[in-house]
C-alpha cells in the first residue's frame, strides 16, 4: 500500500503527466497500476506527506545548484 500511497501522492500534481516506477514481477506492476485506483488524497493528507518530504527527503534529492 506505501508504494501505491506514494504514487498516487506523485500523481496528485498537475506537472506530472505519468509516473514510472520500477517493477521486478508482475505482480509489482499491477500494484503499481492500481495507484491510479485510489481517491485523490485530501488537502490534509497532501500537507502531512509534504511535511514528511520537506523534513526527510528533500535535502536529499533538490541538490543545491
Amino acid at each position: 500500500m506505501c508504494g501505491r500511497l506514494a504514487l498516487r501522492w506523485i500523481l496528485m500534481f498537475d506537472a506530472v503527466t505519468c509516473a514510472i516506477p520500477g517493477a521486478k514481477r508482475p505482480a509489482q506492476v499491477e500494484e503499481n497500476v492500481r495507484a491510479s485506483d485510489l481517491p485523490p488524497l485530501s488537502e490534509a493528507e497532501m500537507g502531512k506527506v509534504r511535511e514528511v518530504y520537506d523534513r526527510k527527503i528533500h535535502e536529499l534529492v533538490h541538490q543545491p545548484w
